[in-house]
């Protein structure tokens, strides 16, 4: 399970930091949320999520 975290921390990271890279269009603006409560399947989507 460890490795699970380790992956999860991971992908976070690398999410934020493509986040932080301004767009061409100054109207867009990436936000990127976590759900550390609800970490799991999303059964309407039928992927897992975090």
């Amino acid at each position: 399970m460890a490795n699970v975290e380790l992956y999860r921390q991971l992908i976070q990271e690398l999410l934020q930091a493509y986040s932080e890279i301004k767009s061409s269009n100054e109207e867009v603006e990436a936000e990127v949320i976590f759900d550390q409560e609800r970490v799991g399947l999303c059964p309407a989507a039928g992927i897992a999520i975090n």
